[in-house]
């Protein structure tokens, strides 16, 4: 574990909630982040602030890698900045790592101690081997892993952990950064071909002896780093995807492809105004490209699966006492339980209606081509479904949808997610926007709006009922929608409820209701 820095001041409570709690310098070859969190009680985490600078530490470097005396100065320069900002944010906690140029460096001992001259903040050394334990961590706190590879590729390594039944079995750091490999090898600018090729060699030959030495096959392939996020974005801007997050995009490998095609002819001036793409990785995503298209190719899989969260999100989840592997529901609900406490919304009331839209679910699924993944959109949809109160109580259910597409729910794809948005906002009753269909139709067409109308009005059922705690069950020969009610619970219904009710189930299901007082 970093060492950590506690400054005096606790957090302050500000309108009626916890501020930033946890602090997270990261401090790489190429770019230095900074990140504030905040934490739950439940082991979930959320940015509140964050900001980088790209010192390049590893760009000058000696022929035995020490670590130039302008990108020492650049360097402590960033982390001073960095923690000066924390320490207006009164966060209580704050933890700073080093990667793979402070670790290479002869003199990396020597920068962490004028940064600690500088700041008060030590700066831990941290392994190949612990940064990609970091970073599954990260992962494993935003996505349910099984089997398969977590690749955390920076500017000056590249970082493979092999996950199986959901828990870090082995890992490897390879020196295949962005910026190492530009430098060793891209002299040009555009890089000749024979640069480019000479630099695809090295690459492939490094890590196909690193995953064949795994033993098997991956199910998928987790890919987290600023190059990967960069092209993600970029694939994102050109195809117009209609969720603008990067976590949990995938990246096919067609589009990999057209992005070196687009960027290895143009000069990096040029690349920089790609959107996307930026000032700071624009000499380097080249190479980056390469390694990505190398692991794809060795892992024999057709895409990566982009990872918004890790090394950062990984230290501060460790440091919140996080409980890992984690199911996608366990995900969902830390998430929900976090909105709850950033937005002012009844976590609890969200749980109760979640537990009845679930049981209407498994009461109608066989009867579509329902499964885990509409389950789970319910799931988030129901337990976030009145977080718009926040905005407008009027117009609730939209803002709801928004904060659906744009919080960051752990465990959900893309797909999902913009599956629960859409259940989310026809939950009163409303008709879907016409405009669903175009805009969202890269991830969800007619088939997904048709399954999100039917999913929204169990959840207009759900939240209807859910303060009754009825029982619910098919009778009638599957014709009817039974539900009872406990004498204990207060078993009236208001007329206008249970017309809402009625409605509701005849419109999606065309199913009777018949309402059962104990």
């Amino acid at each position: 574990m970093p060492r950590q820095r506690t400054v005096a001041r606790a957090a302050e409570r500000r309108n009626g909630r916890a501020g930033p709690s946890i602090g997270v310098i990261d401090v790489g070859s190429n770019t230095a982040r900074c990140v504030a969190f905040e934490a739950s009680s439940e082991g979930a985490i959320r940015a509140v602030f964050e900001t980088k600078e790209s010192p390049r530490l590893g760009l000058e470097t000696a022929p035995d890698g020490s670590l130039a005396e302008a990108a020492v100065a650049r360097g402590v320069h960033a982390v001073r900045r960095f923690a000066r900002r924390l320490e207006e944010l009164s966060v209580p906690t704050v933890v700073g790592v080093a990667t793979s140029a402070v670790r290479d460096a002869p003199n990396g001992p020597a920068f962490t101690q004028e940064v600690e001259r500088a700041t008060g903040l030590r700066l831990a050394i941290i392994s190949g081997v612990e940064e990609a334990r970091y970073a599954y961590l990260g992962v494993a706190g935003t996505l349910e892993l099984r089997n398969d590879l977590v690749c955390d590729l920076g500017g000056g390594s590249l970082q493979v952990a092999e996950v199986r039944q959901g828990v870090l079995r082995n890992s490897v750091s390879l020196p295949l950064g962005a910026l190492r490999l530009s430098r060793r090898f891209l002299e040009h600018d555009p890089p000749k071909r024979r640069e480019r090729e000479e630099l695809r060699e090295h690459a492939r030959s490094a890590i196909r002896q690193a995953i064949a030495a795994f033993g098997t096959h991956p199910d998928r392939l987790v890919a987290v780093g600023g190059t990967v996020r960069a092209l993600a974005r970029a694939s994102i801007e050109f195809t117009e995807f209609p969720v603008r997050r990067v976590h949990g995009y995938r990246l096919y490998d067609r589009s990999i492809e057209a992005l070196d095609e687009l960027l290895g002819e143009m000069p990096s001036a040029k690349r920089k105004t790609v959107p996307g793409i930026g000032a700071d990785r624009a000499d380097v995503v080249l190479a980056g490209i390469t390694v990505l298209e190398e692991l794809e190719r060795a892992a024999g899989v057709d895409h990566l699966l982009v990872s918004g969260a890790g090394i950062r999100e990984g230290i501060a989840l460790e440091t919140v006492g996080a409980r890992f592997p984690a199911s996608t529901e366990e995900l969902v609900d830390r998430s929900i339980a976090a909105a709850s406490v950033s937005f002012p919304f009844d976590y609890e009331r969200g749980r109760l209606v979640a537990e009845l839209a679930d049981r209407l679910f498994v009461l109608l699924a066989d009867r579509f081509t329902w499964g885990r993944s509409e389950r789970l959109a319910l799931r988030a949809a129901a337990g976030m479904h009145d977080a718009g109160v926040a905005i407008d109580l009027w117009n609730h259910p939209q803002h709801s949808a928004y904060l659906i597409r744009n919080y960051p729910i752990g465990g959900l794809d893309q797909r999902e997610i913009l599956l629960a948005s859409m259940i989310a906002y026809l939950h009163d009753g409303d008709s879907p926007p016409s405009a669903w269909k175009k805009r969202y139709l890269p991830l969800a067409g007619g088939p997904e709006v048709a399954a999100a109308v039917r999913l929204g009005a169990l959840l207009e059922v759900a939240k209807t009922l859910a303060g009754s705690r009825p029982t619910v069950g098919l009778t009638g020969g599957g014709r009817a929608l039974a539900v009872g009610f406990s004498s204990a619970a207060g078993s009236t219904l208001p007329p206008r409820w249970a017309e809402r009710v009625k409605k509701a189930m005849a419109r999606a299901f065309d199913l009777e209701v018949r309402l059962r007082d104990g």
